[in-house]
């Protein structure tokens, strides 16, 4: 897959004149709304020469038109985000190593280095700089690292990183964002506040309309069957969507230029192939990320459990560590998945920078430093535990810290007595004890159908009768037995779920156990039902297990 290198050529002067060009151009777009509606007002008034009911009808209208423009874009005040940035501080006495590697790619780069550094719970890396005027004048930097990348990276593909983000600084990216930014929040704002105007006045409308209807119906005639809109304010938030769509598409093509540009400072700072494969990995750390606080953190969100403190995030390192998974992301890095350009995102598609990147030239010096760039973070368990208490929600505080093996075994264990939910119900029902046994003595009644009658059931399922409506059944009815019996053992101990990093949490049985119990559920599910196998495997249930998971 080869590619040129794009254009980059655009100067700093010109992306900054085209920012400013396009914040201004939103208030003038709303200042040329207000001057066109004046300028008619006047006209009309001119050319029929004197006051006429008609025109304050027209002014009316204009002043209904005018009068959201002048409240959202000009009158209504944006909050500000907190002062506070994200992350946990790191000074230069916790973390001399990340500082060192900044301070020298910043040094390599020629820019003035960030006067603080948070570490971030993101799979990213990003700078930030408190400017004034627009974005034109200079500031204090902040450099955001996230802890993930420290996990994932080496220390080339780190200094990779760092040296894109200083390449922004180099080309004042940086300042110039500033500009955007304000451009991006002042059109989103008046975008999202026309509507939020139009969904209040479409709701009062509603109810008008609803108590007219009714009052058409209560005569004998019959509605009409208008239907409410947001009025003047829908329109006008149509309109400033239109605008919106062009600003954000001058506005991000600049910022993907601006990409490219930083990613060839990476390659000069850091070398092509150790900035290749840091892009390369950071759609599959993002992605493993993702599944990892899906898939393992929050496992037991729903039964009050979380891991260990520092391991909500820390715990992404087993999962890299893992050498079936570690496999599994070392292919998706080599196969990165082909996209087309969005002109409204501000980056270029991964897979084409990494293109633009492998094109360059061989410069001879490899992927750089191979040591893992997570040893770069002084007392990472402390660091990973306030991580956690500035990022996650409220709630998380009163979830009950457990080690992985006893997380992995109660959450599954909740999931289990969830799903059963529907069984226990069905066994209540027809007064039986929602349990294993319960099940088994419905069975042995000979009302098992009576059961698998009060369960859901498909569309085929629920229309079939008599002999076919059973066969459909039978699988019902294994399904629960097995479930409940499986319940049974690990409710008791004898049973237990085991933390996999390779792949789901797997069911450890008793020794034997497998080998007789498909068998003894053939034997419970037909049409003249023996139980006993089954009740012989759970009749141990009652006895822990020696080797049974902590609870």
């Amino acid at each position: 897959m080869g590619a040129s290198q794009p254009s980059t050529g655009m100067s700093a002067s010109v992306r900054a004149m085209t920012a400013v060009a396009l914040l201004a151009g939103f208030y003038l777009f709303a200042l040329g709304i207000l001057a066109a509606l004046l300028a008619v007002d006047v006209s009309l008034y001119q050319a029929s020469g004197q006051l006429r009911p008609a025109l304050f009808k027209v002014w009316a209208l204009s002043a209904v038109v005018g009068y959201p423009v002048v409240r959202v874009v000009f009158l209504t005040r944006r909050r500000k985000d907190d002062d506070e940035l994200p992350g946990v501080p790191a000074t230069r006495e916790q973390q001399p190593a990340i500082w060192a590697l900044v301070d020298r790619t910043a040094e390599q780069t020629g820019v003035r280095g960030p006067a603080e550094i948070r570490l971030v719970h993101q799979v990213n890396a990003s700078v930030m700089e408190e400017t004034r005027l627009l974005g034109l004048l200079p500031g204090k930097r902040h450099l955001l690292i996230g802890v993930p990348l420290l996990m994932g990276l080496t220390e080339g593909e780190l200094e990779a990183v760092l040296a894109h983000e200083f390449g922004h600084y180099s080309n004042r990216d940086v300042r110039l964002a500033g500009v955007t930014v304000a451009g991006r929040a002042a059109v989103l704002h008046t975008i999202g506040g026309l509507h939020e105007r139009a969904d209040a006045h479409q709701a009062k409308e509603t109810v008008k309309l609803q108590a007219k209807a009714e009052k058409r119906l209560a005569k004998g005639r019959k509605p009409s069957g208008e239907e409410a809109t947001g009025g003047v304010d829908r329109a006008l938030a149509k309109v400033f969507t239109l605008y919106a769509k062009l600003f954000f598409r001058i506005s991000e093509a600049v910022g993907r230029r601006q990409e490219y540009a930083a990613d060839l400072t990476a390659a000069r700072i850091a070398g092509r192939d150790a900035t290749a494969a840091a892009l390369r990995k950071l759609p599959v750390l993002d992605s493993a990320q993702d599944f990892y606080l899906g898939s393992y953190a929050t496992i037991g969100w729903g039964a009050g459990l979380l891991p260990p403190a520092g391991q909500v995030y820390g715990g992404l390192a087993h999962l890299l560590a893992d050498p079936k998974r570690r496999q599994e992301l070392a292919e998706y890095a080599l196969e990165l998945p082909a996209h087309r350009p969005d002109p409204y995102d501000s980056h270029p598609p991964i897979d084409r920078r990494v293109a633009a990147i492998e094109a360059l030239p061989d410069d001879g010096r490899g992927v750089g430093a191979a040591a893992a760039a997570f040893g770069l973070l002084h007392e990472a368990e402390r660091v990973l535990a306030e991580l956690e208490v500035v990022s996650l929600v409220p709630e998380a505080a009163g979830k009950k810290r457990v080690e992985w093996p006893e997380l992995v075994h109660e959450a599954m264990l909740a999931d289990a007595r969830a799903k059963a939910g529907p069984l226990c119900h069905a066994l209540t029902a027809l007064g039986l004890p929602p349990t294993a046994h319960g099940l088994l003595d419905i069975v042995d009644d000979g009302r098992a159908w009576e059961f698998t009658d009060r369960l859901p059931k498909s569309e085929q399922a629920a229309a079939a009768t008599g002999r076919a409506a059973r066969e459909l059944a039978r699988p019902m009815l294994r399904g629960a037995l097995a479930h409940t019996v499986l319940l049974a053992l690990a409710e008791t101990g004898r049973a237990g779920w085991e933390l996999s990093w390779s792949g789901p949490a797997e069911l450890r049985l008793p020794d034997g156990f497998a080998e007789s119990f498909d068998a003894a559920l053939d034997a419970a599910s037909t049409d003249q039902p023996d139980t006993a196998p089954l009740r012989a495997l759970l009749a141990g249930s009652d006895r822990p297990a020696a080797d049974a998971p902590a609870h």
